[in-house]
């Protein structure tokens, strides 16, 4: 069964992330931890838990977020069957929010964390040292971000941005072939460069190396594509649009890749990020 845990805050962009999830892993058996972490021990709060939320006042007495998880069971209650094999465990607590999500991907064995966010804004400020930042580059576990516009349909686009700097390893693989493995997705390496020239050899031979490694585990078809531009981001951003690209993948270890993506750009250079969940997967 797999283990998933969910921080929420309540918030619609939190609630939108459950409702991906549940459709997502919809034929597989899951366990689904709602996990709510009370930073800072007062009994109201004016900001999400992990600030990527809409500003909403939440009343924070322990009976009132016990009735808001039990709202939440009831959302993913609803939208199973009898047949699936789904449970939900619920768990509410104080303190830090980032040593919360360690303590229970450790005791609950957690495999994937599920988490929302409100589009290029708190995308990039997710980047920027907020929780959920954190989350990604300093916890060990594959993180799903999805954006409060994204909604979840067969994967046929995926696109893996690399530059070739972090192994790929065979756990990177098997979670990549848990996710999409089963689907008729194809998966698009893609390779950004400021000019034009012929790569140079090692890059050729790691090209050919990703692809054969990849296909000799995962069905999917899989393709290597090479965008010239000026800057990392303008390149994936016009990759992801003529492709319709469903998901992108990143390792979360290649944070020099994700820190130039979202970080040397304006919020509306990264507006392609509003609408594609990106999963970020440990890179050892």
């Amino acid at each position: 069964m797999k283990k998933i845990l969910i921080p929420t805050d309540f918030s619609e962009n939190s609630k939108n992330a459950i409702r991906y999830a549940l459709d997502l892993f919809k034929e597989t058996p899951c366990h689904y931890y709602l996990l709510y972490v009370n930073v800072d021990g007062s009994k109201h709060f004016e900001n999400p838990v992990y600030n990527l939320g809409t500003n909403i006042l939440v009343d924070k007495k322990p009976k009132v977020i016990d009735e808001r998880l039990k709202d939440l069971v009831k959302l993913i209650n609803s939208a199973s069957t009898k047949n699936q094999q789904h449970q939900t465990t619920t768990l509410s607590e104080e303190g830090f929010f980032l040593k919360a999500i360690r303590k229970h991907v450790l005791d609950k064995n957690i495999e994937l964390i599920v988490m929302g966010t409100r589009g290029a804004t708190e995308i990039k400020e997710f980047f920027m040292g907020s929780h959920a930042g954190d989350v990604i580059t300093k916890v060990e576990c594959d993180v799903l971000i999805i954006p409060d516009k994204a909604r979840y349909t067969a994967f046929k686009q995926v696109i893996f941005p690399v530059d070739f700097e972090s192994p790929l390893s065979e756990e990177i693989i098997k979670t990549t072939r848990q996710l999409i493995g089963s689907q008729k997705a194809h998966i698009k390496l893609l390779y950004i460069t400021k000019s034009g020239i012929p790569l140079i050899k090692e890059i050729e031979i790691l090209q050919k190396q990703w692809i054969e490694k990849l296909s000799r585990i995962l069905l999917n078809p899989i393709s290597f594509h090479r965008v010239v531009a000026s800057k990392i981001e303008h390149g994936i951003d016009h990759f992801a649009k003529s492709t319709n690209a469903d998901l992108i993948i990143m390792i979360s270890k290649d944070y020099g890749l994700l820190h130039r993506l979202f970080l040397d750009t304006t919020v509306e250079e990264v507006s392609f990020c509003t609408k594609i969940p990106l999963l970020s997967i440990q890179g050892s």
